[in-house]
């Protein structure tokens, strides 16, 4: 049975820019930690003001996004089954790969610290030979065509036309689905090149990973997970 995958892409996920990292709000912040202020995830909770400097700010700094969207998917019947594939593609050109097998983190706190220390070492645990997470360079474009070895995605676009869950599901047979990772703002270029559809599943926007949530379930019902 094929799996469903999903790519929540231009995540709004890295580590504070070294331009703010002597801001007094990131030293303090760093202080709290005992870490590095580079080694920190940016977060527009405790960084909101030394942000203000940053280019494209306005998209940047949500980790809880993808946090929110690796709960609700590594928590889903379809991953219980094994039959989905997630991954996590950042405006740096980064792309985490997450084991299935992985339990969801439940404490926002704790999920900064694993991702701090992914960026860090590369994977998370850092010795382990099947790492729960594992970071590396990579473009949206390499990913899509060589590593899931798709010819193009389903962007979900709040611009495109509408389609139903179960519809986007069902041509998810053929072709990874595309969700934004940001607050604001629109895909990279990239993304719209590999687009081979573009849909939306609801009137008004909703955020992202409840639109992969939804997409989820749909593919739950039509692979007969209940059953």
């Amino acid at each position: 049975m094929r799996k469903l995958k999903i790519i929540m892409a231009y995540s709004a996920l890295e580590t504070v820019p070294r331009e703010i990292a002597g801001h007094p709000e990131v030293r303090r912040h760093a202080e709290r930690r005992g870490k590095p202020p580079t080694k920190l995830i940016l977060d527009k909770s405790y960084h909101y003001h030394a942000m203000s400097k940053l280019k494209e700010k306005e998209s940047r700094g949500r980790p809880d996004i993808v946090f929110m969207f690796l709960a609700a998917a590594l928590s889903s019947p379809l991953n219980i089954r094994g039959l989905l594939e997630v991954y996590i593609h950042t405006r740096q050109d980064l792309v985490i790969f997450v084991n299935p097998k992985m339990k969801p983190i439940r404490s926002y706190e704790r999920f900064l610290g694993i991702m701090e220390q992914l960026f860090e070492y590369g994977r998370v645990p850092p010795d382990s030979e099947e790492p729960f997470m594992e970071v590396r360079n990579m473009t949206l474009k390499h990913l899509v065509r060589k590593i899931i070895g798709a010819k193009g995605i389903i962007l979900m676009d709040p611009k495109a036309p509408l389609k139903k869950p179960r519809e986007v599901a069902q041509l998810a047979f053929e072709h990874p689905v595309v969700v934004g990772g940001f607050p604001r703002g629109d895909y990279g270029l990239e993304a719209y090149e590999l687009s081979l559809h573009r849909y939306y599943i609801f009137p008004a926007v909703l955020d992202y990973w409840l639109v992969a949530d939804r997409i989820i379930a749909s593919y739950e019902e039509l692979v007969g997970v209940y059953e």
